[in-house]
């Protein structure tokens, strides 16, 4: 009985000494929800000032972060929102120089369990001094970031290769034309009372963290022409707007005018991602950005 307990502490403590070490590759997540956990987890127990962060939703999480700044990191997650990240800058003493906040239609949607999961003083502590217990150093993710990384590394498939791949044509068509049907209608009552509802929570938590000495800057992020264009979401465009007034709240320019590709008419595609993500770096170099 003794022995096989002693096997244990030894293999634990030898993971732990790799992953403390950073020998072992980080994982980057082989399913939605633990991708954004990883992401999550790497913002809370980063140990070094952050100068540029991102965060919202999905579309903001297809931008990839090293574009803007060595030193940025990109809390755009699957699922959620804005709100979701910005409550995680209010709870981190360590904040970030400049906070990107993506605003359109997706604002609102957080996960109040993940965040009191995140702060209890038992996981937070635990995960703080031992990484092993983090998402990101989940043996079965690591193997397979470990062949990631091989295969990037000796040029067989790169990850922009992975997402073109799975572009479908056809089937991206089919769902534009789907979402075509969606927003061709005007915006709800509803809809615009919960937009109102959701960017009052923003804005609270924008102004609390301004208020600790953080530069915070508004964007939204291109789709495809056609959905962009439709009545709902130039109303939704326009309220968003009203809500959050340029006098009072700093915006990105609007981005150069092209026709962005995308998977699905709303998520940038790899090579377009890289140009608006290039296109916010423009814009941070005069506001102490990195380049």
């Amino acid at each position: 009985m003794v022995r096989p307990l002693l096997i244990l502490i030894f293999l634990l403590s030898l993971y732990h000494t790799l992953t403390a070490g950073k020998v072992l590759p980080s994982s980057e997540g082989i399913s939605i929800e633990e991708t954004n956990y990883v992401k999550v987890e790497k913002y809370v127990y980063h140990e070094s000032k952050i100068d540029v962060l991102l965060v919202g939703s999905s579309r903001t999480a297809k931008l990839d972060p090293q574009y803007i700044s060595d030193d940025a990191q990109n809390l755009g997650m699957r699922g959620f929102s804005s709100t979701l990240g910005l409550e995680l800058v209010k709870n981190t003493e360590l904040k970030p120089s400049i906070v990107l906040v993506e605003i359109n239609g997706t604002i609102g949607l957080t996960d109040e369990e993940l965040i009191k999961s995140l702060f209890d003083p038992l996981t937070y502590y635990t995960r703080l001094y031992f990484p092993m217990f983090r998402t990101e150093y989940r043996p079965v993710s690591v193997f397979i970031q470990a062949v990631r990384n091989l295969l990037e590394n000796l040029n067989i498939i790169t990850l922009e290769e992975i997402d073109q791949a799975r572009v479908n044509p056809a089937f991206r068509e089919k769902i534009v034309q789907e979402k075509l049907k969606e927003y061709n209608q005007t915006l709800s009552q509803k809809e615009k009372t919960d937009l109102r509802y959701k960017a009052e929570s923003i804005k609270s938590k924008i102004e609390e963290i301004e208020n600790s000495g953080v530069q915070v800057f508004l964007y939204d992020i291109p789709g495809d022409r056609r959905i962009d264009n439709t009545m709902k979401s130039s109303q939704e465009r326009e309220l968003l707007q009203n809500l959050f007034p340029s006098n009072k709240f700093e915006w990105l320019p609007e981005p150069p005018d092209r026709d962005w590709n995308t998977s699905d008419g709303v998520h940038l595609i790899s090579n377009d991602a890289k140009v608006f993500t290039e296109f916010i770096r423009t814009q941070m170099s005069g506001v102490g950005a990195s380049r």
